[in-house]
């Protein structure tokens, strides 16, 4: 696209200039302003344009003059030529971000019927109220599979010492993964977001609001109407805007496809529907301990703890929301408290090469992502709110926009063989990993197993039950919003705060080292030899891990155990350089931490390093008490030292540990 969006504008500016030079008594003055205007006016390409709409940027001036009821005679002369009915903002908001960021200067011109987008552009880049044209773009779903639905025999609570009673969570190895040879031959433990210890600190918040843009969610899903967002400010069925937010009825959110047949409420059932946005819901936060179906990231412990989820719908059927629809959604979302936005699409890889670009041609769209990430909600322990976008599923070797753009979090794929999906993007653009599921692993009748499980709408023609299987980044995108959530629930509970980049820091160093896989394992698609090579270094810093995000958030320090054999794991940094000479008192854990973590023997501190035997793949904590001044503790009859204990995060894992801790 950016060959074609620079040719578009060399070509125009060249005709111009030979025009100019060789047929000047053929061109008025006038023409030649007009084809200046439309060289320097026009900042995309009307390749896939809307053909109803345009989307107009004003002076400054003129914003102020119409935002204070007040006209300008050109440009409402201009709208009653075309046959635009409406000419209305595109953003609602009136404050002083929304003022800072300049959205009070986009506009939507919309028409009585199709028309020729170029000729619509050529007439409004004309005149002087007009800064510049955008072409309303509609973007197409990404998605790498169809689903199927679930019908396996369910394994029951308690096969995998799993900490809630859904009993489909055990199928999901993406949170829990216990090599489970029948999910694929290729299995690894620890292939997974590494939730499950973390959820004995917390599970969630309703306070913490995650907002799906996707398809519709279906809101009364049994596993997800618990913890689907509610706004309590409208008063459902009534036709007013009771809250006055700019939308009628908004209970869980709002559908911002822009049609004819719109505004319709959510749905999720149209015809074409892949029941993409319930399934996303799902991971992020399906409903936890409920006794029913599947768990969700961040979906609490059946204490109403599960964060909130609203929809916010920019597929419906075969139809997508343009860009300015997609902008007015993430301004909803800021404003009615999402403090993320879960996006799973984007335009595939290398159509779009640098920020830069994206900024230009799709600068609406930038403009409702610059406003959401800098609203501050009133409840998150963070100043800033959080973009997270897929990276797209057209194996190529940059990720695609919006998911590539420095101040958006790119999420890429692995299955579960801890290895990079086969579909999934990669290289520049991408942030972090997460599990997204890969079918080709997986050669028996049950390869879906292989995928992830999540939620679906049985309502859907594309399923018969409330669950089932998809894979792509689109399914890695919402663990990582999951796991964002838990943590932002997390520091929440704590007390703390951050500013962005902190807390952005923590997220990306919070992770497993997918290279070390990359580098010593191989691995079959469909049976034939997939080369890995290229991904080395290429799925962003890592598979991202709840347990290490957690224990940043606390300031628990992390050491990396192998699992399968004793560890000695240096405690210096933490007990400072004396640790090989200090007298250790005694190193505890709990039952519950010993099982987490398969302790065999009794932990010790020998020369200052914890010696410890852990014989599965988990995490917990462990308490070590030392002596600081001496060999014994100061009493009535001798002089001694003072006890003190510091608390360390033990993770378990398969990866040799290199000196650095394996991991960043």
């Amino acid at each position: 696209m950016i060959r074609k969006i620079v040719s578009a504008l060399f070509a125009a500016a060249v005709l111009f200039s030979a025009c100019s030079r060789s047929s000047e008594s053929l061109l008025t003055g006038a023409q030649e302003e007009a084809k200046t205007a439309y060289a320097t006016k026009v900042v995309n390409n009307p390749e896939e344009a809307d053909e109803n709409s345009l989307i107009i940027v004003l002076e400054e001036s003129v914003a102020q003059t119409l935002a204070q009821g007040g006209t300008d005679e050109a440009l409402a002369a201009l709208c009653e030529e075309v046959g635009a009915v409406s000419f209305e903002r595109i953003f609602v908001s009136d404050n002083e971000l929304a003022r800072s960021k300049g959205l009070h200067r986009w506009y939507l011109a919309s028409f009585d019927a199709p028309k020729n987008p170029q000729a619509m552009a050529q007439k409004f880049v004309e005149l002087k109220s007009v800064s510049y044209v955008q072409f309303n773009t509609k973007v197409y779903r990404n998605f790498v599979s169809e689903g199927t639905s679930y019908h396996y025999t369910p394994k029951g609570f308690g096969d995998f010492n799993v900490p809630f009673n859904d009993p489909l969570l055990s199928d999901q190895w993406h949170y829990i993964n216990n090599c489970d040879l029948s999910v694929a031959e290729t299995s690894r433990p620890g292939a997974d977001i590494n939730v499950k210890d973390a959820w004995r600190l917390c599970a969630g918040d309703p306070d913490i609001i995650v907002a799906i843009c996707d398809e519709g969610v279906k809101y009364n899903h049994p596993d997800l109407i618990d913890n689907m967002w509610v706004n309590e400010d409208e008063i459902p069925g009534n036709g007013i805007d009771d809250d006055n937010n700019g939308y009628v009825d908004d209970i869980h959110g709002w559908n911002f496809l822009s049609t004819t047949d719109y505004p319709k409420e959510i749905s999720w059932s149209e015809d074409g529907d892949k029941g993409h946005g319930t399934h996303v819901a799902g991971t992020v936060a399906a409903v936890n301990n409920n006794g029913l179906g599947v768990g969700g990231v961040a979906g609490g412990s059946g204490n109403g703890d599960g964060i909130k989820m609203m929809s916010c719908q920019v597929f419906s059927g075969n139809s997508s929301a343009t860009i300015a629809a997609r902008a007015k959604a993430y301004e909803y979302a800021a404003n009615n408290g999402a403090c993320i936005i879960q996006c799973s699409f984007g335009l595939p890889g290398g159509n779009v090469t640098s920020d830069y670009v994206f900024e230009l041609t799709y600068n609406v769209e930038k403009a409702g992502l610059d406003y959401f990430i800098n609203y501050r909600q009133a409840y998150s322990p963070v100043n800033r709110n959080f973009a997270i976008f897929a990276t797209g599923n057209d194996g190529y070797h940059l990720a695609g926009y919006p998911a590539a753009h420095r101040e958006v979090i790119g999420v890429s794929a692995f299955g579960p063989d801890y290895l990079p999906a086969v579909y999934t993007n990669y290289g520049p653009g991408t942030n972090i990993s997460a599990p997204g599921g890969d079918i080709t692993i997986n050669m028996t009748a049950e390869s879906d197993r292989a995928t992830i499980l999540s939620t679906v709408p049985s309502d859907c023609s594309a399923y018969d039950t409330d669950y089932g299987y998809m894979q792509g980044t689109s399914m890695a995108c919402p663990h990582v919003s999951g796991v964002v959530a838990l943590g932002l629930a997390y520091a929440k509970k704590l007390g703390k705060e951050y500013t962005y980049d902190e807390f952005l820091s923590m997220i990306y160093s919070s992770v497993n080292n997918i290279d070390y896989y990359i580098e010593t394992s191989k691995k079959k698609s469909n049976g034939i030899d997939f080369d890995l090579t290229k991904y080395w270094q290429a799925m962003g810093t890592g598979a991202i891990d709840t347990w290490r995000l957690f224990m940043q958030i606390e300031g628990t320090p992390t050491l990396v155990a192998k699992t399968g054999e004793l560890s000695k794991l240096a405690l210096g940094e933490y007990f400072g350089g004396a640790a090989a000479n200090l007298t250790y008192l005694s190193v505890e854990l709990s039952d519950e931490a010993r099982e987490a973590l398969g302790v065999v023997g009794t932990p010790e501190v020998k020369n200052g390093k914890l010696n410890i035997e852990c014989t599965k793949v988990g995490s917990a904590k462990v308490v070590v008490k030392a002596i600081a001044g001496g060999d014994v503790l100061g009493n009535k009859n001798d002089m001694g030292g003072s006890a003190f204990t510091k608390e360390i995060s033990v993770l378990s894992r398969e990866v040799a540990v290199a000196k650095n801790g394996g991991w960043l």
